[in-house]
């Protein structure tokens, strides 16, 4: 006949899997958060300027993460957010903002995403950080933006900015940095306006 147990061997293996469910439920405190880029509101119309553009898928360098968000401290090293990270790749976001931006400019004609034939902006992210060494934390973004054709390089240029953000988080120094997004989109529109295209 096997031993019998006490009602404390039964609740206690039932209790412990009620507690490892609810950790794991989406709704859980310590679920990430999934950070999404919103999207700007429609920029200026401009005229026509291109006929096809194509978009690549922007690049992003080292010292940045395509799927957590950074930041840096005073002893200078770059750490992710334990509880925030990309709903989807930086990287996939920030082309598919770019390219919308694009259409609803009415610069471009047709936007083309990947390398296909005629004019293509290659965009590479240089930081995407948040820095606490100061007295206060400020956003941080770094982008080189090109445009090139067949025939080689057409224009390149390099932006940067910072903007200081409260509270500190994840979230408010990303609602900074989205303000930094739109002010580059912005210029990218109005430097794309007046090149001489060849």
């Amino acid at each position: 006949m096997p031993p019998r147990r006490s009602p404390r061997h039964f609740w206690l293996p039932c209790l412990l899997l009620v507690l490892l469910a609810g950790c794991a439920a989406p709704g859980s405190r310590d679920a990430p958060t999934p950070l999404r880029l919103e999207v700007p509101p429609p920029p200026a119309e401009r005229s026509p300027h291109f006929a096809t553009l194509g978009v690549e898928t922007p690049r992003v360098t080292a010292g940045v993460s395509d799927s957590v968000l950074l930041y840096i401290e005073r002893d200078f090293q770059r750490r992710p957010y334990v509880r925030s990270r990309w709903g989807a790749p930086l990287s996939r976001q920030l082309g598919d903002l770019v390219a919308d931006q694009l259409s609803r400019s009415g610069l471009v004609e047709v936007v083309q995403r990947g390398g296909l034939a005629g004019p293509q902006l290659e965009l590479e992210v240089l930081e995407w950080l948040h820095d606490y060494r100061g007295d206060g934390p400020e956003a941080s973004i770094a982008l080189r933006t090109t445009l090139r054709d067949e025939q080689g390089v057409i224009d390149q240029w390099r932006w940067s900015e910072r903007r200081a953000f409260r509270p500190e988080g994840a979230e408010p120094g990303l609602a900074a940095q989205q303000a930094l997004l739109e002010a580059w989109l912005e210029v990218l529109l109005e430097r794309l306006a007046t090149l001489e295209l060849r």
